[in-house]
Parts: structure tokens; C-alpha cells; sequence
């Protein structure tokens, strides 16, 4: 029987684990060339929408976020922008910007993105996940932004296995009541909130792990094997 080269082994462990590191699966970047807003991902395959009655702030675009390096001249950094959120008191939990995005082949998810509120916006908001896009139950901490201001978000799912390698997967980040209120406070502590208040996102990403193919977890039974037979 011929036996595999140790070196052989050795190279596509190497490349097993490179592929299997964390890899982004999409992202918006909500750039463009033409000052109009375009919702189709920058990398990979997914839908965003607006969500809960918000809509388009004027164009929907503004100046984008300064960690987003992608936008290369004559393509400009743009923030994708919403409005039209609830009333003070009113449907906390449902407005805001939905995403879906397939992670087949893919686990350990991790949700990152920029969100900058407006003075007068919500200054708490809620990332949460489905698994059937559409059914959504909050995950993680609230999000705490400040007026006019940039919060880098960043919300680990890995320990939710029924979001990976499924086509249904969804998220969506929405605008909550103050905690233990019953209405929106306004991102800076001098104003009033309003419902015309804006959130604004950019480089919306999700990441995760690529799941090994079947002939990949076989070559790394023959590589314990072969360390085995060193000993």
C-alpha cells in the first residue's frame, strides 16, 4: 500500500486550518459611485431592509464610517441612513435594519458592524437573531450609542449552533425603550427624542468558521494516526 508523504499531510493541515479560520461571509459596505444607495453586499450574498415603518433619511446615504478603508476613489464611503422610528412610547424592539445572510457551510457566526445615532434617535438598541427569518429573539447586551457619534458593535454567536450552516439566518438591529422604561430616550442627554432621529450603519459584517469537508476531517484522522505510529 502506498503511504502518504508526512510533508504531504503536513501542507494540507496547513491549508485545512487556514480555511477553517475565521472568514467573513458578507458585508455591506454601502458604497458606491453614483451617490445613490445600493443594499447589495460589498462580499458575498444577502438582503438588507428596512424594518418596523423606518425608511430612507433623505438619499438613505451619508459620510460612512472612517474604519471603512474599502471605498477607493471615485467610489465614496458611504453610511447606509434610516428614519422614521416609533413614537416615545410606542413598539419598542421592532424598528430598524434587517439583514439576512446564508452561513451554510459556516459556524461560529460573529455579527460586527458601525452604527451612529442622531441626536434625537434612540439612544438603545437591540441586536436580534432568527433562525427562520422570521421569528427574532434579542441576543447580547444593549447597544449604547451617543449623539452623532460612531459605536463599533460586535456580537459573538458562536455559541448559538442553531444560527450555523443554515440559509435562513437573519439578524436585525433595533431601537428599545431606555432599560427599565417604557420609552426611548434620545442619544444626547441635552435633546429630546423624536421619531425623525436617524441610525446609520456601515460595514456590516458576518464572520465565521468554514466547516471542514468530509474528506478534509478524514485527512486529519490519517494525520493522528501517523503521529500515533511516530510515538
Amino acid at each position: 500500500m502506498k503511504l502518504i508523504s508526512p510533508l504531504v499531510v503536513t501542507t494540507a493541515l496547513i491549508a485545512l486550518t487556514h480555511a477553517a479560520s475565521g472568514a467573513v461571509v458578507t458585508q455591506w459596505t454601502f458604497n458606491s459611485s453614483n451617490a445613490a444607495l445600493t443594499l447589495t453586499p460589498y462580499i458575498g450574498a444577502g438582503t438588507a431592509t428596512y424594518v418596523g415603518g423606518t425608511a430612507a433619511n433623505g438619499t438613505g446615504i451619508a459620510t460612512g464610517w472612517a474604519g471603512d478603508t474599502t471605498a477607493v476613489a471615485p467610489v465614496v464611503n458611504n453610511r447606509w441612513t434610516m428614519t422614521t422610528f416609533p413614537t416615545a412610547s410606542n413598539a419598542s424592539g421592532t424598528a430598524g435594519a434587517q439583514f439576512a445572510v446564508s452561513t451554510v457551510g459556516y459556524e461560529d457566526v460573529i455579527v460586527t458592524f458601525g452604527l451612529r445615532n442622531s441626536n434625537t434617535s434612540s439612544k438603545y438598541a437591540m441586536l436580534q437573531y432568527s433562525t427562520d427569518g422570521t421569528n427574532f429573539t434579542n441576543f447580547g447586551d444593549v447597544i449604547t450609542g451617543t449623539g452623532d457619534v460612531w459605536t463599533s458593535v460586535s456580537r459573538d454567536l458562536s455559541a448559538l449552533t442553531a444560527v450555523d450552516n443554515i440559509s435562513t439566518f437573519a439578524f436585525r438591529v433595533v431601537s428599545v425603550f431606555a432599560p427599565g422604561t417604557s420609552a426611548y430616550a434620545a442619544a444626547k442627554s441635552t435633546s429630546t427624542y423624536a421619531a425623525t432621529g436617524t441610525y446609520g450603519f456601515d460595514l456590516v459584517t458576518v464572520s465565521g468558521t468554514a466547516i471542514p469537508a468530509p474528506g478534509a476531517v478524514s485527512l486529519l484522522a490519517v494525520a493522528a494516526l501517523m503521529a500515533r505510529r511516530r510515538r
